[in-house]
């Protein structure tokens, strides 16, 4: 659903208000383009490594070449092209794992075109990325080419075939029609709570892998917002107290049931965001076993929930304008906003125990 990802300059990047670092060819290639230009990088304060300056903001808060008027656009990308972007400009919205196996790369959904991407009605499937995804092979992110496997269970590591067909299988399940999100999750919780007994003496991880995903059982626990209210205080929780989102999830219960009725029919778009963040996660580095990402996945889905209730209380004054695939997908935005931007991985993956 990813693979035909390409720019449509939304501009949700550029208006954002992160703070953008300058490597050095990015900064000399800027810096002698737009010479004539004050107030381009901001001026005192540290730097991050690597960095030799960093982009100044306009007062709205946009990065100052953010051309609203003139199509939406960055205007070093319009004017120099996307190879003198700063790289974190030029990385966005992709999110990349590097270990033994390859490269994996899927997308932040805050990118309202990367969202837009999850309506695909294909069948969910790992795919060949094609060099505009893969920025001809320069694409960045989790560095494990040289780590230990993802663990199993604490102290149990898992080889990597083995790894690699749990995730492939867990990804099969979150994509059949006949299952709930939830209930996905339960069969990849089933099958991975069975694993976690698994010893060389029982022969092949692999082996293991296809006979207990075969047999799992797709449970799906009782409805709880309690539940995702701790999961999404885990989550937010994971995030440096500097960048921390409010936690206004008062009236959940309230809220929810207006999204109860509908919330099966966009179950799809649920599943498939899932999916996305099961890909190439990095928990499976930072975490302790199998049960962290499978973890992980319930807080992905019990973020997307308090998200979606914010975004149906937000509309609710205005009669629900938004239709529930169009207010699910702003609520993912906002999810991977948290998820994939504001949180720090190793944190939730230290909070997932």
């Amino acid at each position: 659903m990813h693979a035909d990802y390409a720019c449509r300059h939304s501009g949700a990047c550029c208006t954002a208000g992160w703070a953008i670092p300058v490597e050095p060819p990015a900064l000399e290639t800027i810096t002698v383009r737009f010479a004539s230009e004050p107030s381009i990088f901001r001026s005192g304060g540290p730097l991050p490594e690597g960095a030799a300056a960093m982009l100044n903001l306009a007062p709205d808060g946009a990065c100052v070449f953010f051309d609203a008027a003139g199509g939406r656009m960055c205007r070093v990308h319009r004017d120099l092209g996307p190879a003198s972007l700063p790289l974190a400009c030029r990385q966005f919205p992709r999110v990349v794992l590097r270990d033994p196996r390859g490269t994996f790369i899927s997308l932040s959904h805050y990118c309202p075109t990367a969202a837009s991407l999850l309506a695909s009605p294909d069948r969910l499937a790992i795919v060949t990325a094609p060099s505009s995804l893969t920025l001809d092979g320069a694409a960045e992110g989790l560095d494990a080419r040289h780590a230990l496997p993802p663990l199993l269970a604490p102290g149990l590591l898992m080889d990597l075939d083995g790894y690699d067909l749990w995730e492939r299988r867990a990804i099969d399940v979150l994509s059949r029609a006949d299952l709930t999100a939830a209930s996905a999750i339960g069969a990849i919780a089933d099958a991975s709570r069975r694993l976690q007994d698994w010893t060389p003496a029982h022969g092949s991880l692999v082996a293991a892998v296809g006979r207990e995903f075969t047999v799992a059982q797709p449970r799906q626990a009782d409805e709880d917002l309690s539940a995702d209210r701790a999961r999404f205080a885990t989550a937010r929780a994971s995030a440096p107290d500097d960048l921390r989102p409010s936690a206004t999830d008062a009236g959940i219960e309230r809220v929810w049931a207006q999204v109860a009725p509908w919330w099966t029919d966009v179950d799809r778009l649920a599943r498939s965001y899932l999916a996305a963040r099961l890909f190439g996660n990095w928990i499976a580095y930072h975490g302790q076993g199998l049960h962290a990402i499978v973890e992980y996945l319930r807080v992905c889905l019990s973020v997307l929930k308090i998200e979606t209730a914010r975004q149906q209380a937000g509309t609710a004054p205005r009669g629900s304008a938004l239709s529930p695939w169009q207010t699910v997908t702003e609520a993912i935005r906002n999810s991977d906003l948290l998820l994939m931007h504001l949180s720090d991985p190793k944190e939730l993956a230290r909070r997932l125990g």
